[in-house]
This record gives C-alpha cells, sequence and structure tokens, in this order.
C-alpha cells in the first residue's frame, strides 16, 4: 500500500515544516510515502472519527452538525460549581494586593500545577486605558485585512477588521437556531503597543512574561523564533476547542477590553490530571485530545473523573494555565478582545520531552515549538554565560550577588545537559562518521565515543539491570584544538528546519532522506533535505518511501554536538564539582 503525505515539499532554506496555523493530524494518503509489508494494518497514522460525513482528514470541512451543541447563555460560575460535583472555582488573587502575596500565589501555582487568575490588572495604575480599547484598535488598524474563523463550519475568510467588528455587532451575543455564520479572530498578531506595554512597563511580573531569563523559547535564533504573543476577538458563543498548550508550555491570557458585558469562561485542569483526561477523552468521548477537534460539553466536563477549574474572566483577569493543562474556552456577551503568550521553562522542556513529544508523534502532530533544538541553543547559551562567569574580562567591575549568580546557572546548564544527553542518545549512530551530513567542513573538539562494558565501578551505573551492558562513553581528545570562530558562529546559526514527513516530528539531527522519490516538477538538483524524509522513530516502525530506497543523513557532524556538550560539562566541573567532565556527565547508550 503506497501513501503520500500532505506536508509540501520544499527546500530547507524555504523550511520544510508544517504550518502552525492549522493543528491538523498529518494524512499520508497518495504514492510517497509506503508502510512496510509486515507492519501495513498497524502502522498507519491515525485518524480522526469520521461523524456524519465529514471529511475525517480535513478539520476545516467539519459539518456544524457533528460539532456539539454549546453556548455560555445564562452561564455563571456558582451556578455551573453547585450542578457538578467536580467544578471547582479557580483560585484569585488581586494585582494590587501586597507583592509578598502575589509571589506566594505565584510560586504556588508553579508548584501546584492549578490554574491561577491574577485578577484587577485594570486597577493597576499603569493600566493603559488608552490602547486597550476597541476605538483605538479600529482607529489603528480597522482598515487592515484579517482572518476570521466561522465557528459553525470551521472555514476561515478574509475581511477587514472594521467589517469584522460591525458584523458582530449586528449578531446576537448567543448562537440561535439555524444560524450558519459566527466569527472569531483567533491567533492574531498583537498590536506593537500592546507588545511594549506588556515587555517593558514593567507591571506584569517580568519572570512570567514572553522573553524572560526563564523562557527558553527565547534562545532560539530569529529564523527559529516561535511567536507566541497573540491575540483573540470575539462575541458570545465563539470558542476554542478543548486542547493543551503546545509541547507542555505555560500558558497566560489577559482580557484587555470588552463591550456590553462581553467575558469568557474557562473550562480547565491541573497539570497532574493530563493522563486522566486524554484517556477520559479516549475511551469515553471517542476523542483524540491532541487532534483539538472535539468541543467538549458542560455535560460532558461534568461527568469527568478529575476536577475542572472553572472561571470567568472579565477585563483585567489575566488567566495562568499550567503545562499539559486541558483548557476550553466559550466566549460570553459583546465582544471582547484577549493578549496571550507562551513561556518555556526548563520544566517545560523536560516535561515536552518526555510526556508531549511521544505523543504528538502517535497523533501525527507537528511539533512546532522544537524542543530538541530548544534545548541545543539553550546549552548553547548558558555554557556562553558561564564562561564570562567564570573567565571575567580584565578591569571588569563584579556586581552584587554575581557568585550566586554563577551557581543558578550552572544548576540550570546542569539540568538542561543531562536532558541534551538523552537526545545525544537517540541521535547517535554508530556509523555517524560515515554519514552524509546537510553542513559540511564542521570542525569538532576531538572528543569521541569509547564503548566498553558497565560494571559495578562505573558511578551511576552500579543497578544490575545495567551492569555488564554495552556503553558509550565520551572520551577525552588526545590533541585537543580550539574550533576556529568562523565555524563556531555558523553552527550557532544553523539549524536543521525540518519535519518528519510522516508523523510531523521535528527533526534536529538525524533523519532518513529519498531524493528519488520527489514530488512531480521538482528540481532535479536536490539538495540534503529536499526529498521524502522520514524521523527514525517511523523508520524503525516499518515506514518508507515508495521505492524503499531511504538512507540515513545527519543534519551536522556528531562531533560537534559532543564539542559544545563537553565544554559545558568542562565548565560546570569548574562551577560546580570540580571533577573530570567525563566522571561528571557520562552519556550512556545502553545495549539492552
Amino acid at each position: 500500500m503506497s501513501q503520500q503525505v500532505s506536508q509540501p515539499h520544499t527546500s530547507p532554506s524555504h523550511s520544510k515544516r508544517a504550518s502552525s496555523s492549522s493543528l491538523k493530524p498529518l494524512s499520508p494518503n497518495a504514492s510517497a510515502i509506503s508502510i512496510g509489508p509486515s507492519l501495513a494494518e498497524t502502522s498507519q497514522p491515525p485518524r480522526p472519527p469520521s461523524r456524519q460525513g465529514a471529511d475525517p482528514n480535513t478539520s476545516s470541512h467539519v459539518s456544524s452538525q457533528s460539532l456539539p451543541r454549546i453556548t455560555a447563555k445564562d452561564w455563571s460560575v456558582p451556578s455551573l460549581c453547585r450542578k457538578f460535583a467536580s467544578f471547582k472555582e479557580v483560585r484569585r488573587v488581586s494585582a494590587v494586593a501586597d507583592p509578598a502575596t502575589l509571589a506566594k500565589a505565584l510560586d504556588e501555582y508553579e508548584l501546584d500545577g492549578i490554574p491561577l487568575i491574577i485578577e484587577d490588572w485594570h486597577k493597576h495604575s499603569a493600566w493603559p486605558r488608552d490602547i486597550f480599547s476597541l476605538e483605538w484598535l479600529l482607529r489603528t488598524a480597522g482598515h487592515e485585512n484579517i482572518n476570521v474563523r466561522n465557528v459553525h463550519d470551521r472555514q476561515d475568510q478574509p475581511m477587514t477588521l472594521s467589517e469584522f467588528v460591525a458584523l458582530s455587532r449586528s449578531q446576537p451575543h448567543h448562537a440561535v437556531a439555524g444560524e450558519t455564520q459566527r466569527l472569531y479572530w483567533k491567533d492574531a498578531d498583537c498590536p506593537p503597543a500592546w507588545r511594549q506595554w506588556l515587555l517593558e512597563s514593567g507591571t506584569i511580573p517580568s519572570h512570567i512574561l514572553p522573553g524572560s531569563t526563564d523562557d527558553y523559547l527565547g534562545y532560539l535564533s530569529p529564523s527559529e523564533a516561535v511567536e507566541s504573543l497573540l491575540c483573540y476577538m470575539g462575541i458570545g458563543d465563539t470558542y476554542t476547542a478543548a486542547h493543551k498548550d503546545l509541547c507542555a508550555s505555560s500558558g497566560h491570557n489577559l482580557m484587555c477590553f470588552s463591550e456590553q458585558d462581553g467575558s469568557s469562561f474557562w473550562f480547565m485542569t491541573a497539570a497532574n490530571d493530563a493522563p486522566a483526561v486524554a484517556r477520559y477523552f479516549q475511551t469515553e468521548l471517542n476523542q483524540e485530545l491532541d487532534w483539538e477537534t472535539h468541543v467538549t460539553t458542560v455535560e460532558e466536563l461534568g461527568r469527568a473523573p478529575f476536577d475542572v477549574y472553572v472561571t470567568e474572566q472579565k477585563v483585567g483577569d489575566l488567566v495562568l494555565v499550567p503545562p499539559r493543562s486541558c483548557h476550553q474556552v466559550v466566549n460570553k456577551g459583546g465582544l471582547a478582545m484577549k493578549t496571550s503568550w507562551s513561556r518555556m521553562t526548563l520544566d517545560n522542556l523536560k516535561t515536552a520531552l518526555h510526556c508531549e513529544l511521544p505523543i504528538y508523534r502517535r497523533v501525527c502532530r507537528p511539533e512546532q515549538y522544537r524542543v530538541k533544538t530548544i534545548l541545543y541553543k539553550s546549552v548553547l547559551h548558558l555554557t556562553e554565560e558561564l564562561q564570562l562567569d567564570l573567565n571575567p574580562v580584565p578591569n571588569r567591575a563584579s556586581t552584587p550577588g554575581a557568585s550566586h549568580g554563577v551557581t543558578g546557572r550552572a544548576k540550570k546548564l546542569k539540568q538542561l545537559l543531562q536532558l541534551f544527553d538523552e537526545v545525544l542518545c537517540e541521535e547517535f549512530a554508530s556509523c555517524h562518521e560515515e554519514l552524509q551530513h546537510a553542513l559540511e567542513n564542521e570542525d569538532s573538539s576531538g572528543w569521541g565515543l569509547k564503548p566498553h562494558f558497565a560494571t559495578s565501578t562505573d558511578g551511576g551505573v552500579a543497578n544490575a539491570d545495567v551492569r555488564n551492558r554495552l556503553m558509550l562513553t565520551l572520551s577525552p581528545p588526545t590533541n585537543t584544538h580550539n574550533r576556529h570562530a568562523t565555524d563556531k558562529a555558523k553552527e550557532r546559526r544553523s539549524s536543521c528546519n525540518l519535519a518528519c514527513d510522516f508523523c510531523g516530528a521535528d527533526l534536529f539531527q538525524s533523519f532518513f532522506e529519498c531524493k528519488e522519490c520527489r514530488p512531480l516538477g521538482s528540481d532535479s538538483s536536490l539538495q540534503i533535505g529536499d526529498g521524502v524524509l522520514l524521523c527514525p522513530a517511523c523508520y524503525v516502525e516499518g515506514r518508507l518511501c515508495r521505492c524503499g530506497e531511504m538512507e540515513p543523513v545527519q543534519y551536522r557532524r556528531f562531533e560537534v554536538l559532543l564539542s559544545d556538550r563537553n565544554q559545558a560539562a568542562r565548565l560546570l566541573s569548574r562551577a560546580l564539582l570540580g571533577e573530570d567532565p567525563v566522571r561528571v556527565f557520562r552519556m550512556q547508550y545502553v545495549v539492552v
């Protein structure tokens, strides 16, 4: 059985990646990728169940009759919580409360993974009433073209902002029988003036803002960056279906203005309930949560075997959504506009790598946030900072608390390096020196991989389940030399901006490629990355190109990654432990 993936085939310079505007599962359906004969019955990508004639592969063609009927009319948080025992009101803390109270609430939110509302931002002296208004928005951007989503058929259509506002104001605040159109402006660019206030006014706590020191998304280069600061506007009974924020990131949503009592009802789960929520969607609702196609009714949420945290968001309310929290938002009343953003902390990266990315592969969902690349670029960034801390520039004045800063950075880098070691183990190939590389002429520091069998003397691997198994240990170079500055700069700028043509997984280092099974009409002189691409996991599961002749490829020479990894390890041995970097951080590849 032969199939072709739905992703476009373009050159690496044009980012052969899934579009962020659609999260529908990839659906191979023609000729470029085939399923191995022995796996033909089991390794096809999963598809949403077909409902009442809807195209199972195209979320934009879902019939309005296939969606659960939901309306926020007559809702109130107290009445909903009285009706369903599992519904809990979201905890609130005032933005104008004592700073210690606010800081404590934020710490508890990070620790417990339970949703939190910081309210009363509109009462803050720095609240920008002049720009947080619909009149200002129409005056500055009313003529601009936007794309809006019809929630009844999930079709997008273009119109000007002024036309969208006029049409929304002409409709009833809640859906009525027989209506075919109700528009929602989703994933809009944040107005520059709003962005400036958010990032520069010093009003919102800095550590929960996008691009903060704890937001590792900020370490991506401009060509790799993902924009998470977006805006949403709609009237009553427009909504966002049940979903989790991308790659276990932490979500933040601030309502900036509304008219005619516009508000939004949020239904959220705790971070730790993510497995139970996914199981409930699959077994009881016959839905896949990570496809984001199911609008959950209040009754379905009320029957769930886990707590659901409910709140009504009004102007000045900042909703904090924990990582992996399933949440659904339904608007009520007149037009309301919110701005939202995501953060990727160190804990978020760990959760994404261990929990979310395996799910994305299973349901064929594009990754978008490029978790492995974020890990790598974060290691590079913190290594540079630690290098400056440990080797200060002569005559540069030391700053108060510098020693504490060194220790804090070193501990973060240690955790990052432990995660990055896992990535290196996954990406390693014993024949890596013989493989094709998308980036050529990369130098290395001479570090290598030495095979040996684990023994009781190997610190950290003396457990019976791994003793006497083959391991790969990083060995130091015999002739250490510095990499040329130009090569290092090239390495830091470069990234593998490719995705698996079957499951959508981000390709960080290793992949399989066939340049023969290429799209009709494509250039005959294909570069690495222009052909049909598969991630190693899909290849191992039996997926192949049509001709079956795929070649293993790596983006860069593997020694480059080892060099950067060991530079970080050497600095950490100085900053924290004072031991040999190989003993402190041993990359282990256990062969079962």
